[in-house]
């Protein structure tokens, strides 16, 4: 008796977030990436393309809890082919990048015709947007087949040869490497520049509300976005990268006998699709693989509420939340008191119209 309640308690007690946080989790990581931008007086292309990713994130993990939740059928195909992990380390590079021109300025400004800014703007959108889709291009080649649904978790790429873990861990780490080396030198910059504009003014808090300081303000703004992302890329891609590593090397001389081929042990099975119930991954995944599962799970929404509270802050964005929630309450009133009315006119009319009707014709 002992051993069959320990045998239930085990298979009943897989990993799981209580099934409604993890959806909410990843409803308001959407709302929160979003909302800055509306209050933007200049977008800057990797800020606002860091958003995009960090809400498309949000989205994917939000249908697959949803989806697939106690279950592991096969739904939505076409669903399962959509990755977007690379986006953020490209955005952040991109950020790093801008900040690091900035400060080897000097009296002039960075860009100043429009053919520049088009130029800027065609390399900005091939690192965020480009970097990404190329990759994703590639694993489709690569993969051993289609994709592998995962009860709780939803659909998640497949890599078990050598050119594979390349593909997907190789542009990641690169975009994030450069960007952490260019990181330093840049906060370097922006410290001696605040350390001079402190000589000049009261206090930091000053010369952030001054007009001549909002530029400023805006940069350090960016950098504390790029350095926390990185932060949060460096140990999710160790992570990620020794998991992978883990649970296919028990896995890649039986299965696949050949780890560093492509094509000749994918193409038979391109279009296969596997399933792995939650018992699976939770009671056997390891406490690693557990940890590393909900990691992804969450990160995004991490990087949402960083991204609020660092741009979605700032007063120009509170004043025009505020604006918006007062118009929203104002609606609502609105619709509430015109429902209100049109009802009381229209017990009236059918009151007043016909009093000789029977009481059995009066409906309000």
């Amino acid at each position: 008796m002992t051993d069959l309640c320990q045998k239930h308690l085990t298979f009943s007690m897989y990993p799981y977030t209580p099934y409604p946080l993890t959806p909410i989790g990843s409803f308001i990581g959407i709302i929160l990436s979003l909302v800055p931008l509306l209050s933007f007086q200049s977008w800057n292309t990797g800020t606002c393309m860091h958003a995009i990713w960090i809400a498309l994130m949000n989205i994917v993990n939000l249908v697959n809890t949803i989806v697939w939740h106690n279950n592991a059928n096969i739904i939505a195909p076409a669903w399962c082919d959509i990755g977007a992990g690379v986006g953020v380390p490209a955005c952040t590079l991109v950020i790093c990048l801008h900040l690091f021109k900035i400060t080897r300025m000097r009296a002039t400004l960075l860009i100043d015709e429009k053919s520049q800014k088009r130029r800027a703007l065609l390399f900005d959108l091939a690192i965020t947007v480009g970097i990404p889709v190329f990759v994703i291009v590639l694993w489709i080649v690569v993969q051993p087949y289609r994709f592998d649904i995962i009860e709780e978790i939803g659909c998640q790429p497949v890599a078990h040869n050598y050119v594979a873990y390349i593909i997907l861990y190789v542009p990641q780490f690169v975009l994030v490497l450069i960007a952490a080396v260019l990181s330093p030198f840049t906060l370097q910059k922006f410290i001696l520049h605040r350390r001079e504009t402190n000589a000049l003014r009261a206090t930091t808090y000053a010369y952030c509300a001054s007009d001549s300081g909002t530029a400023s303000c805006k940069h350090l703004r960016i950098m504390t976005i790029a350095s926390l992302t990185l932060l949060l890329d460096l140990p999710l891609l160790a992570a990620s990268l020794a998991t992978s590593l883990a649970a296919s090397a028990s896995q890649s001389h039986s299965s696949h006998p050949y780890p560093y081929a492509i094509h000749t042990s994918t193409s038979s099975s391109r279009g296969t699709i596997t399933q792995t119930p939650a018992s699976k991954w939770g009671g056997n995944g390891g406490a690693l693989g557990v940890f590393t599962v909900k990691w992804l799970e969450w990160i995004y929404v991490l990087h949402a509420l960083i991204f609020f509270a660092i741009f979605g802050t700032t007063p120009e964005a509170t004043r025009r939340h505020r604006s918006a929630f007062r118009w929203v309450v104002g609606w609502v009133i609105c619709k509430k008191r015109n429902k209100l009315q049109s009802r009381t006119v229209s017990s009236e009319i059918v009151f007043n119209s016909n009093p000789r009707c029977p009481l059995r014709s009066f409906v309000l």
